[in-house]
This record gives C-alpha cells, structure tokens and sequence, in this order.
C-alpha cells in the first residue's frame, strides 16, 4: 500500500468518524447539540491532528530510512564495481609488464625501477633483488649504471625490483605491486572519474 493511499484511508476514516459523531448529537436538542457539537468537533479534530501528525512523522521516517538504504545500497554497489574495476586494470598491468619481458620496453622498465630506488637511497653500492629470471639482465642494467651491485634472486616472480643498500639500513620496494599500491587511490580516482562521465 502506497503512503497516498495510507494516508487517505486514514484521512477518510476520520472524517467518516465526524460525520457519525456529528449525526449522532444532531438528533439532541438544537441548542444544545450545537454547543456539544462544537466542543466535539474540536475534540475530535484536536484527537486526530495527533494522529495524523504522528502519522506523518512516522511515514516521513520511513521515507528518509528507505532513502537512505537505496543511497547506501547504490554506494556498496558502486564501490564494489569499482573495487572489481581496479583489480581488472592490475591484473593487466601486470599481464602487460609480464609478456615484455626479453624486450627493449622490459629492460628499460627494470631499469627505470633500480634508478629510482638508487635516487632515493642516495648510493650506487646496492643489494639488487630481481625474480630468476631477471638476474641477468640486473647485472647488465647494473653494470651499465656503473653499480657497484650485489644481485640476489628470489623464487616469487616479482616485477621490478627490490633494491637496499649495502649495509641494509634502507629498502625501497621497486616492484611493480608495490608502485600499483602506491597509486591506488589515484587509479581509482580516475576510474571514479570515468565512470561518471560515462
């Protein structure tokens, strides 16, 4: 049942209610009557203004609560979209980053990787840590920096690198999951954005 036909059913019974009461005291003596007639209507609109008040209040309640569960709904559905969104674009990224590798654009990517941990270290005497298959070109791109590099290996594939100094005191994780992580929020900034102006 819709609040208008709530509403309405009420506001009908109300008023079938006057108008019993109302034919009930006009059998009374005129004067009478009128005066009880007078002071009954105003009890009885006094009676129903309550309720009807209160009525609305609880309809505009269950209004504001129904709003606010779709507005709430539509938010976690959004986000989960955007949340399964982001995840498709890492996944490709990586699939990207993965099927480079034996190119120009892979090395380049790695390379990329070690130079800016070494910025931030402020040393060229480093602990390189690759995936296997990338010790060797570590070593090519270290020595092609002019690095004085011990290259480590690890069994997880990793993309990019894991680079510290020689004597451990700093470690800047350069791999690719760990730059993805650290642009989460403007990746899915932009996707929130595009979706919007989709």
């Amino acid at each position: 049942m819709s609040e208008q036909e709530l509403t309405e059913r009420l506001i009908n019974g109300i008023i079938t209610r006057l108008q019993n009461e109302i034919n009930e005291w006009s059998n009374n003596v005129r004067l009478r009557a009128e005066a009880e007639l007078l002071d009954g209507v105003k009890a009885v609109i006094d009676k129903y203004s309550s309720t009807l008040e209160n009525v609305d209040k609880e309809l505009n309640m269950e209004r504001e609560y129904r709003l606010y569960d779709e507005m709430m709904k539509g938010k976690r559905e959004r986000l989960k979209i955007l949340e399964d969104a982001y995840a498709e674009v890492v996944r490709r990224i990586k699939e990207r980053i993965s099927s480079m590798r034996g190119t120009d654009d892979y090395k380049k990517f790695l390379k990329n990787s070690i130079v800016w941990a070494m910025s931030i270290i402020g040393s060229r005497e480093l602990v390189i840590t690759v995936s296997k298959v990338d010790e060797d070109l570590a070593r090519e791109i270290s020595t092609e920096l002019g690095l004085n590099a011990t290259i480590n290996t690890m069994d997880e594939d990793i993309l990019g690198a894991i680079v510290a100094s020689a004597d451990g005191s700093i470690r800047v994780d350069a791999t690719l999951d760990s730059r993805l992580r650290l642009m989460e929020h403007q990746i899915k900034t932009l996707l929130a954005n595009l979706a919007s102006s989709g």
